[in-house]
């Protein structure tokens, strides 16, 4: 249980629960956020330290749930896992990577409404491997539903991106 992502949690969770108790003091209005995104992170942070408790006595828990196997059947040997990460998973952590900074690239070149849709539809279709149908009504309804809770419901105004209204004033929008 000594791991440092244990320790991080552990951190995370100071820093969540000092959030929401100041954000107690605060007036109503002023206090909603920190509430809304400290009190899941509590819950969160605690879970994943259950979690962790869990793994800390070596699966001991774990094993009372295990299903008994088949009658008649032996039961399978488990084969030797690969680690969690290692040689193996250079290629897809850099190509996730790559997502989150093309993602990250495309909010503010063009915006949130095109950057999310054009970043749905591409890791659904190519990584999900999901049918073109299905990544296209993915993406444009999570955008109608981005647009409908902030630019509707929240009012609050996305970024357009940088490129977006020049592009805009270009063709005379």
């Amino acid at each position: 249980m000594n791991s440092f992502s244990t320790w991080l949690t552990w951190v995370m969770l100071a820093i969540f629960s000092t959030m929401v108790g100041i954000a107690t003091q605060w007036q109503e209005g002023a206090r909603f956020m920190p509430f809304v995104v400290g009190i899941p992170g509590i819950a969160l942070c605690a879970l994943q330290l259950a979690l962790d408790a869990m793994r800390a006595y070596d699966g001991q828990l774990l094993r009372i749930f295990q299903t008994a196997p088949k009658a008649g059947k032996p039961a399978e040997t488990v084969a030797a896992e690969e680690p969690e990460f290692g040689p193996h998973t250079v290629k897809r952590e850099l190509r996730m990577w790559s997502y989150v900074v093309g993602f990250v690239a495309g909010i503010v070149a063009v915006g949130f409404y095109v950057s999310v849709p054009l970043m749905l539809i591409t890791f659904l279709r190519r990584e999900a491997e999901s049918t073109w149908r299905s990544a296209l009504l993915l993406g444009v309804g999570a955008t109608a539903v981005l647009y409908l809770v902030f630019g509707i419901v929240l009012q609050i105004r996305l970024h357009a991106g940088f490129l977006t209204p020049l592009i805009l004033r270009g063709l005379g929008m």
